[in-house]
C-alpha cells in the first residue's frame, strides 16, 4: 500500500475512536491522537499501533470504563487478559500491545490532557532477549515451496510464483511486499534491482537474482495484457489485487500457509512470511553471506537482531543435550 493512501486512511480513521471520553472534548482527543500517530515515522508502526489502541478502547467501553482514568491496576487488568487468549499470544506480542498504549498515554500526558500516564505502570510479560519461536526453512523445504509456487494454477498463479521468489531471495518484510511499487525496479551496474523502504523510510537498493526477475517480468506482462493498459503506473504496486490494490499482508499470510501446505512441508501452518525472512537469513549465512552484509540487506538497525535470525533454525541440533548424549549413550 502505498504511503499517501496509507495515511489518508490513518487520517480518515484516527477520529473515528469509539468511546466515551467524559470531561474532554472528543475533538481534542481525536487531534491528539492523530498527532500521537504522525509521530511514528513508519506506516507499518502507525497501523499497528491504531489497531492496539482501538484495542483497548473496545475493551475499556465493554466495561463502562472510562479509559482517561484508568491505573496501573486497569492496565494489569488487561493484559492476563491478553495472556488468556485462544490461542494465547507470545509474550512479546503482549508486551507490544501494553507498549502501544502506554505510548498513547504518554503522548496525552505530554500534551496536558491528562494528569500522567498511569498505565504505563502496568506489569508487562517478560520477554527473553535472542529468542524467537519462529524458524527459517530448511533448504530442501525452500525449494519445496518454489516448485510449488511455480506449480500453481489459477489466474493469480504467475503474482504467486513472483511473490514467492521474492520473499525467500529478499527477505523483505511482509508490509514491504504489500508496499513495493512497480517504480521500485530499477537496474544498476548490471544488476536488476529493487528499493524497498523499510523501518523508518530507510531505503535499502537491494540486487535481485535472475529467476526471481523473470518470474516478475512474467508477471508483470500478463498483468499488464490483462489490463489492456500501455503501461503499468510507477506508483501502482509490484503485487496488486484484481482491482489494481496492494495485496493486503492478511492476504500474503494465507498465500504462504497454502503454498506451504501445497508443498507437502511438515508443519505449513508455522511458515509465515516472516519465516522466509529468516530463511533467507540461515541459507544466506550457509552459503557464505557476512553478518554485516545480512544485516544491511535484512534492514537491521542491530546486528543482534540478525543473529537471531540466523541461530533459530538449527538451535535444536546445537543443543548440548546432543553431545552429552553421546558421551551418556
Amino acid at each position: 500500500m502505498s504511503e499517501q493512501v496509507l495515511t489518508g486512511q490513518v487520517l480518515e480513521r484516527a477520529p473515528d475512536l469509539e468511546v466515551a471520553l467524559p470531561g474532554l472534548e472528543q475533538d481534542l482527543i481525536s487531534r491528539l491522537t492523530i498527532g500521537w500517530l504522525w509521530s511514528f515515522s513508519s506506516s507499518h508502526t502507525r497501523r499497528a499501533y491504531e489497531r492496539n489502541l482501538r484495542e483497548w478502547l473496545e475493551f475499556c467501553s465493554a466495561r463502562g470504563q472510562d479509559p482517561l482514568t484508568v491505573t496501573r491496576g486497569h492496565g494489569n487488568i488487561y493484559a492476563r487478559m491478553l495472556e488468556q487468549g485462544d490461542p494465547p499470544p507470545s509474550p512479546k506480542t503482549v508486551s507490544q500491545k501494553l507498549a502501544a498504549v502506554s505510548s498513547w498515554y504518554t503522548y496525552l500526558a505530554l500534551e496536558d490532557a491528562i494528569p500522567a500516564n498511569k498505565f504505563g505502570g502496568a506489569s508487562r510479560p517478560k520477554v527473553e532477549r535472542g529468542h524467537t519461536e519462529t524458524a527459517g526453512l530448511e533448504k530442501s523445504e525452500a525449494l519445496a515451496l518454489v516448485a510449488a509456487a511455480d506449480a500453481g494454477s489459477g489466474r493469480a498463479k504467475l503474482r504467486t510464483a513472483a511473490m514467492v521468489r521474492f520473499m525467500l531471495s529478499m527477505g523483505p518484510r511482509v508490509a514491504e511486499v504489500s508496499s513495493i511499487t512497480v517504480g521500485s525496479l530499477g537496474f544498476e551496474r548490471g544488476f536488476r534491482t529493487a528499493r524497498i523502504v523499510g523501518k523508518g523510510q530507510k531505503v535499502r537498493i537491494r540486487s535481485m537474482t535472475v529467476a526471481t526477475m523473470l518470474a516478475l517480468d512474467a508477471y508483470l506482462e500478463d498483468r499488464l495484457a490483462r489490463s489492456g493498459a500501455g503501461m503499468l503506473e510507477p506508483s501502482a504496486p509490484l503485487f496488486a489485487t484484481s482491482s489494481g490494490r496492494p495485496v493486503p499482508t492478511r492476504y500474503i499470510f494465507d498465500l504462504v500457509r497454502r503454498v506451504a501446505r501445497e508443498a507437502g512441508l511438515e508443519y505449513p501452518d508455522r511458515v509465515t512470511p516472516h519465516a522466509l525472512r529468516h530463511t533467507f537469513a540461515t541459507l544466506g549465512s550457509e552459503e557464505g553471506a557476512s553478518l554485516d552484509e545480512l544485516q544491511e540487506a535484512l534492514g537491521h538497525a542491530s546486528p543482534e537482531t540478525t543473529k537471531i535470525y540466523i541461530h533459530a533454525r538449527n538451535r535444536l541440533e546445537r543443543d548440548p543435550s546432543q553431545r552429552v548424549g553421546l558421551i551418556l549413550g
